[in-house]
């Protein structure tokens, strides 16, 4: 009895995904287990992203333009499994939004991944300790307005291409 205790209390932990003296809301999904959260302590200027060529991104280039600013990892089944409504959600939304999805994997495990697949948003890499975004769940996306101001996190996978998604990216300023 005292092995199913301490294994259900250890599983029931590295559920969590969010820490223990966060001060935001959250908002729970039901329907597809993702967390909304309104964050606005995460600097987004101080994101280091680079491109597949190791070319850095600028935040500056990317004034004006909504940002969908996805984490992931090459391990991380979840983050996969959304990957195809991310991209059928990019294609539906064309210039309207950047899609960016990012890894904080080497680059060139990042490249290989990305080899067997064809997607319609941009692989990156970032440089940024994703603690130091407050991001202790993968997948986890950020919404970020065209003013370059991070709206809602997303913690979680989620079918981004379903009306409900859909609605709530055209609905970002």
């Amino acid at each position: 009895m005292y092995y199913t205790i301490t294994l259900l209390s250890w599983l029931f932990l590295a559920g969590c995904s969010s820490p223990e003296n966060a001060s935001y809301q959250i908002e729970v999904s039901e329907e597809n287990s993702t967390q909304t959260v309104a964050d606005t302590e995460v600097d987004i200027t101080a994101i280091e992203l680079l491109d597949l060529d190791g070319n850095p991104i600028s935040w500056e280039a990317l004034k004006g333009k909504k940002v969908f600013l996805n984490f992931w990892a090459t391990w991380c089944k979840p983050c996969i499994i959304e990957m195809p409504s991310i991209s059928e959600a990019a294609e539906q939304l064309g210039e309207e939004y950047v899609f960016l999805v990012a890894s904080y994997e080497d680059l060139a495990k990042i490249q290989k991944f990305t080899e067997k697949r064809d997607f319609t948003f941009q692989f990156v890499h970032t440089k940024t300790p994703i603690e130091n975004l407050n991001i202790y769940s993968l997948p986890t996306t950020f919404l970020i307005n065209s003013a370059g101001e991070l709206v809602e996190t997303v913690i979680g996978s989620k079918e981004w291409n379903d009306a409900e998604a859909m609605n709530q990216l055209k609905a970002l300023p």
